[in-house]
């Protein structure tokens, strides 16, 4: 029996299949994407489920249109309420990406989990969310603008400024030992990939001097494209909202 995860986002949608009976420290078996206008895609996806698999449709998106596809599948919606221990005071407008994070952290859905009692999870995507799970519970956390909103920002809110195409140039810019551009474009690059990084970097710090021994596990889609030289250990799992969902997909079917 295979289990599925429909995450709708705001930009992307994707498609995962997790083998049901497998820990959910495990990867999932496969991986598919689309962009969130394309809910054509969803046809395709649902002649994948084979009888008695199990579906889950989610996330922080529109989901009507790619629910209709699977009338039979777990509904998980913004709103909804959810089993995660948590100490935030409106449990219900907790984004879904941050309490599926959370879930698999708890939980132990990566190889590294319990090498720390405490975790700080940094996803960098859309926006850059951090959360701190600690004995058990979710305590809070933050949300900020992701990379692209910032560079994107200062674009749109000056006469001057261009987009850098930053994802292309990034590696270029980081190769270089020094932490100011040279010209507009690193400069951009600087602050906007620098800023992130150093707020994040800034967060960790805070917290280890209220919580000791404090882990940092990194996911979304552009977490590799940070340098976080002052954190170390760290750990990233590309697919840690992935598990957290397929978790919640277990315990809401248990």
């Amino acid at each position: 029996m295979k289990h599925w995860i429909l995450e709708i986002g705001n930009t992307r949608v994707k498609w995962a299949c997790f083998d049901a009976q497998a820990e959910l420290s495990a990867s999932p078996v496969e991986v598919h994407s689309a962009p969130a206008s394309d809910a054509r895609a969803a046809s395709a996806w649902r002649d994948a489920v084979g009888l008695g698999d199990k579906v889950m449709v989610t996330g922080s998106g529109h989901l009507d249109p790619w629910a209709s596809a699977f009338p039979e599948a777990l509904m998980l919606r913004p709103g909804d309420p959810t089993p995660l221990p948590t100490n935030v005071t409106a449990p219900e407008g907790l984004g879904l990406d941050r309490v599926a994070n959370a879930w698999a952290v708890l939980y132990h859905g990566f190889a590294d989990a319990t090498n720390h009692k405490a975790w700080l999870i940094v996803d960098v995507g859309t926006c850059i969310t951090m959360d701190v799970v600690h004995r058990g519970k979710h305590l809070g956390g933050s949300i900020s603008p992701g990379i692209d909103m910032r560079m994107r920002a200062m674009a749109e809110g000056t006469a001057r400024l261009p987009q850098p195409e930053w994802r292309d140039s990034q590696p270029h810019l980081l190769s270089q030992t020094a932490h100011i551009g040279r010209n507009t474009e690193e400069a951009l690059l600087r602050g906007g990939l620098g800023g992130a990084a150093a707020e994040i970097e800034g967060t960790y710090a805070s917290l280890t001097q209220e919580i000791p021994n404090l882990g940092v596990v990194l996911t979304g889609g552009d977490a590799p494209r940070l340098e976080l030289r002052s954190i170390l250990p760290k750990f990233a799992d590309a697919h840690l909202t992935l598990k957290g969902f397929h978790g919640l997909l277990n315990h809401l079917h248990a």
